[in-house]
């Protein structure tokens, strides 16, 4: 079968005449040349993001440069946060990955390897050491998920029992870089600690130590300061974060506060009034009457007249009366009394002061989009320069927006003072950066260029063999046919149909009728005996 295949094309390539030889020769050629393109674009080596484009930490990233370099795999490219890895070699980086426990920390586990790579033979003071290790580095992992921290590091010890205790001292390091420049903030120490505590059985906060990299003092220092310098410092971060959020919609803007507060470390006073008239809380009164009444003595004095003799007296109604009155009167009186306390708090905040940096860019910024709003039928090439007093304009709105909007925030003054100057409204020159090459439209098209060269090549070889074979039908004499076609080769071709009237009698030409080929042929060698054996002498040459 296949002997056949070629003796046919090769029938018909000898059929052909030369020009349209070379026309398919060319063809022929730059197909072969197209699938070879097309073979070598698709080996070619292509690239991907290492776990799907997952965005890593520097820390991570480290630990698999270090793995990649280990296994000796190449083609890998930092992109970022992410690692960009040749595609077929993925299986390879991700076995790499696993093989040297350098896995993001989101997909590890310090404490689960260590499970695992423990054996029957090794002590159980060992195993208990692995474990330590292992949940010493996840609680590093998990504390530089916080998004402050950049890296972080925990140390766990233990000391000896003491005596016959059964208990054991327990004490944690943690060292924490913070992103940026500045230290961790109070609370998110605390937290820290808190964590640190709370993943060991027994241990207390005050064992927990953390050192932040960035700080300048000691965590402790603060406590030992003079309570004036911690309560400013206080005061002043608390304003300023106050001020920062009230002035979100101005940019990149610089905020500064100092307080002024009161020395006075709290005082107390206590004042005693009395009333100038006392208050009666009880009264009693009591009056007492007596009367008394007594006969006179009365006779002659002497032994003989008052012996025992009876004698007649004259009897004298003469007595003697005595009346007694009394009248107490008592009352229990307490003078009123008012008794006052005054505590004053101590360090009391007296005023705030605020002084706030504007960028230059920010008015011209303001001036451009009034310009806008007041012509919108401009476009921003046509907004003039901003001029002197134009900028002061802005610059005496601007300041005046800005203190009506901070001077609600800070405490209240004296009576009769003004509020306003307390807050200060300045600006600077913000320096335009460095630009960075950014990618734009020609790269990203030369980059396009360098991946699809090959087909662009192949388009045009494509598009040079089709002008080739047209430049032939050109030169073989324009739009006319061959003579072989035109000959029909000996057979009468039907033409073409046309809306032409039907001829009564018999065709001088092949049609077909739809019926079968048998009567077609018989009918054929009955009307047209000669064309009848033109085809069979083809027939033969053919076979010969």
């Amino acid at each position: 079968m296949l002997q056949n295949l070629i003796d046919q094309f090769r029938n018909v390539f000898l059929a052909m005449p030369v020009p349209s030889r070379i026309i398919a020769g060319l063809l022929v050629t730059v197909i072969v040349i197209a699938l070879g393109f097309l073979v070598r674009g698709s080996s070619s080596p292509k690239t991907e993001y290492l776990l799907g484009g997952k965005l890593l930490d520097e820390k991570d990233l480290d630990a698999a440069e270090l793995a990649f370099g280990a296994a000796g795999l190449t083609g890998w490219r930092r992109d970022g946060r992410r690692m960009e890895i040749p595609t077929e070699q993925r299986s390879d980086f991700l076995a790499a990955l696993d093989a040297s426990a350098a896995l993001p920390m989101s997909l590890r586990s310090h404490i689960q390897a260590a499970i695992d790579s423990s054996t029957p033979f090794e002590s159980s003071e060992q195993r208990l050491a692995r474990v330590s290790h292992a949940k010493e580095r996840d609680l590093s992992d998990y504390i530089a998920k916080f998004p402050d921290v950049r890296t972080a590091s925990v140390t766990y010890d233990r000391g000896e029992r003491m005596g016959l205790s059964r208990g054991r001292k327990q004490s944690a390091s943690v060292v924490v870089q913070p992103e940026g420049v500045d230290p961790l903030s109070r609370a998110r120490i605390q937290m820290i600690k808190e964590m640190i505590r709370a993943s060991f059985a027994g241990m207390s906060i005050d064992d927990v130590q953390v050192t932040d990299t960035n700080a300048s003092v000691m965590p402790g220092d603060s406590e030992n300061d003079d309570p004036l310098s911690k309560k400013r410092r206080e005061e002043e971060s608390y304003y300023e974060q106050k001020i920062r959020a009230q002035l979100a919609g101005y940019g990149q803007i610089h905020v500064k506060t100092f307080a002024d507060i009161d020395p006075t470390m709290g005082s107390e006073k206590a004042s005693l009034k009395f009333d100038a008239q006392p208050t009666t809380l009880s009264e009693s009164r009591r009056k007492f009457e007596n009367e008394s009444s007594r006969p006179m003595p009365g006779g002659v004095p002497g032994t003989q007249a008052n012996a025992l003799s009876n004698r007649p007296i004259k009897i004298e109604a003469t007595t003697q009366t005595t009346k007694t009155k009394e009248d107490q009167t008592s009352s229990n009186r307490v003078a009123g009394q008012e008794y006052e306390t005054t505590r004053t708090a101590a360090l009391t905040v007296k005023r705030i002061r605020v002084s706030i940096g504007l960028p230059m860019s920010y008015y011209r910024q303001v001036h451009l989009h009034n310009f806008l709003q007041d012509n919108p039928d401009k476009s921003p090439e046509d907004v003039e320069a901003l001029s002197d007093d134009a900028l002061q304009k802005l610059r005496d709105s601007t300041k005046l927006a800005i203190q009506s909007a901070v001077t609600p925030l800070l405490p209240e003054v004296s009576a009769g003072e003004d509020r306003f100057p307390l807050v200060e409204v300045w600006d600077y020159p913000d320096l335009p950066e460095r630009q960075v090459a950014s990618s734009g439209t020609g790269q990203a098209a030369l980059t396009w260029l360098a991946d699809s060269w090959q087909s662009i090549a192949m388009l045009l070889l494509a598009a040079t063999a089709l002008l080739v074979a047209r430049g032939a039908m050109k030169s073989m004499g324009g739009d006319t046919d061959p003579a072989g076609f035109s000959e029909g080769f000996g057979l009468e071709l039907p033409a073409p149909p046309a809306p032409v009237e039907e001829e009564e009698g018999k065709h001088e030409q092949m049609e077909i009728t739809g019926g079968s080929l048998k009567n077609e042929l018989v009918d054929l060698v009955e009307g047209n005996p000669e064309v009848a054996a033109n085809v069979i002498r083809s027939w033969v040459g053919d076979a010969a």
